[in-house]
This record gives structure tokens, sequence and C-alpha cells, in this order.
């Protein structure tokens, strides 16, 4: 027969399961240890962390509070994880309060590392391919490139290489483009053929420039920009040196190349030669910036204090603000007032609303 009683002593005397159930103990686990446990370093308050931005990393106080509404984790690093971090962004070349600033407020991340002696690791491999200057521009604007193994960098190092850049050209073109160091090796090969398909010399500067955007874009994206061109009126000699000049056009959506090639060509007036010669009417904003100007020109034109009809693309893209109002709209007391109307009233003209005006 089970019995519901559990005997605890020499007497024979049980005690009741149920009442083992509900008793409660007198003495604790706690008092049986004969040594307590050494508590951890207590984290610096904020106060500790925020003067040691402020007068060690050339940050300001609305740099600090970007940081901890960012990366709450910093506060809860030790005085030894940020001077270890610092110690490690000197070691990249970084000295000044404005390079700190920069690397800290884009990746405060760099004091949150758990193992400074793997990143010191990571970075004697960089060491051994780039100059010291060109360390230092990659870390500052993209200081995750050290997250990423030794094995995983000298890959990157050596697939470079194969590709054709060497030395100097090559430490300059990974501080210009660090996605080459992170991204696949398909990406990589794929990038390269692209640039080198816009007839853009290995290793130079442009180079580096376009790989940013073919990277960023990809091929088959590349291809439907190309083509975009070509269905605006591009020829394949304008598109050539466009595309060799100023590859960062192959960065624009497509959606804007048509926009503002359609506004200033059908609209406007300009040819498709000022779009070579001026590059910036591809990415200057047509709201903000295009119509209100070309709105303040047209009236001039009509009020006949033009010296010349034709609108220079240069005054529409190139021409600082403040310099074009002293010159265009402010330059008259009587005619001025109307002249902000119209300048500042373009401001929230619509496209649309613009080119139906025109037609």
């Amino acid at each position: 027969m089970i019995t519901n009683k559990v005997p605890i002593s020499s007497r024979g005397i049980s005690i009741p399961i149920s009442l083992l159930q509900n008793a409660k103990p007198h003495i604790t686990i706690a008092e049986f240890c004969t040594e307590t446990a050494t508590p951890s370093p207590s984290p610096p308050d904020k106060g500790v962390v925020t003067d040691f931005l402020i007068n060690k990393c050339g940050m300001t106080e609305k740099d600090v509070s970007k940081v901890f509404k960012r990366h709450k984790g910093l506060l809860h690093k030790s005085s030894q994880n940020l001077e270890e971090g610092l110690e490690l962004l000197s070691e990249c070349g970084l000295t000044t309060p404005a390079q700190i600033r920069k690397a800290v407020l884009y990746n405060p991340n760099i004091f949150l590392y758990k193992s400074v002696g793997k990143f010191k690791s990571r970075l004697s491999v960089l060491r051994s391919i780039m100059k010291k200057e060109d360390i230092c521009k990659i870390v500052m604007i993209n200081s995750t490139i050290l997250n990423y193994s030794e094995d995983k960098l000298r890959s990157a190092f050596s697939l470079l290489q194969r590709l054709g850049v060497e030395g100097e050209a090559l430490s300059k073109l990974v501080a210009r483009q660090p996605r080459l160091l992170t991204t696949t090796e398909e990406s990589v090969i794929e990038s390269f053929k692209v640039a080198e398909g816009l007839g853009l010399e290995k290793g130079s500067q442009i180079f580096g420039h376009a790989l940013r955007n073919i990277l960023g874009t990809g091929k088959e994206k590349i291809d439907r920009k190309l083509q975009c061109l070509r269905n605006l009126g591009f020829s394949e000699k304008q598109i050539s040196e466009l595309s060799s000049r100023k590859p960062w056009i192959l960065g624009i959506s497509e959606e804007k190349l048509k926009r503002n090639v359609d506004f200033l060509v059908k609209s406007v007036g300009f040819s498709l030669d000022d779009f070579v010669r001026y590059t910036p009417l591809f990415t200057c904003s047509l709201e903000k910036r295009m119509i209100p100007r070309f709105r303040v020109m047209e009236a001039l034109k009509c009020m006949k204090v033009l010296e010349t009809e034709r609108i220079s693309p240069n005054i529409i893209v190139r021409l600082p603000d403040k310099r074009f109002l002293e010159k265009y709209v402010n330059w008259n007391t009587e005619s001025s007032p109307a002249l902000r109307d119209i300048y500042y009233g373009g401001k929230a003209e619509r496209v649309d609303n613009w080119q139906g005006d025109m037609q």
C-alpha cells in the first residue's frame, strides 16, 4: 500500500507530504555559502561617459545626445572599454578631434567591441596592404570594417589583386569603396566588368566612384538606366561620355532622370548636350531650385531686362541662392516684391502644374 507519509528520522516519526509541500524554509541557500561572489565593476554614470565623449572624442552635447539615443549600450561600458576604443582609433590613424568625432558619431559601437585584440589583428591585415592615411579614411567612414575576419579581409584583397589592382592604387580604391572588402566575390567581379565596360581605368578615382554606384545598384538596374537614357534621346556617344566622366549619374533613379530631362527639354528648351555639359541638371531639385528660378527668369524676359533670351543652365544649377536672389530678384526696389512672390511661389509649385502652364 502506498502511504502519503515519509519517515524523516530514526525515531520513526513521519510527516504528511502535504505539510512538506507547504512548508517554508527558514534557512536560505545563501546561508550555506562560505564565500561571497565578487561583484562586477559598475559601469560609469552618464556624466562620466558624456565627459569622455566631449573631452576626448571632440563631440558636442548635441552629438552626445544623438549617440545615447541610438546606442544605449554605451552607458554600460566601463572606463577601460572607452579608453581601449579610443586607443584603437588612434592606431588606425585617427588622432585629431574632428577625425575621432566623425568615426564615433558614425559608429559608436567602436566602444562596444568585446575584444579589442581581435580588431587589432584585423587592423594589421589592413596595414599590410593599405597606406596609413587610407586606413584612417576607411575607419573614419566605416569602422564596421573591423567586424570582418582576417580571412575575409585577406581573401577580398587577394581578389582585387587578381583583378589587376595593386599597390597604392589598391589602397586608394578600397579607401574610396570599403564595400569591396565586405561584399561577395561575385558582386565584385561583376562590378569590375561593368565599370570596365564603361571605359574606366582600373584604380583611377573615377573607377572607384563608379564601383560605389554599381555595387549599390547592380548590373541589371545599371543596364535599365542606360536604356532609359537611350529612350530619352541620348546618343551612344553622349551616354558613353556621361558614364565615363560622371558615373554617379548611374545611381540616379529612372524616375528622376525622366522628370528632369522631360521638364528641362520640353518645357524650358534645353538640349541634351546641355545635360552632358552641365550634369547637375540631372540631380537638382525641380520644385526647390529649378522651377522657382525659371519662373523668375521668364518674368525678367517679359520685362525685357535680360541681356539674352536664352537662360543659361549655369545660372539655374550653379549660382548660389544668395547670389541668385541678389542678381535677379532683389535688384530693383520696384519689381522686387513681385519677383519675390514669383520666386517663393515657385517653390510650392508642383512639376505637373508648371508643365501644364507651359503647354
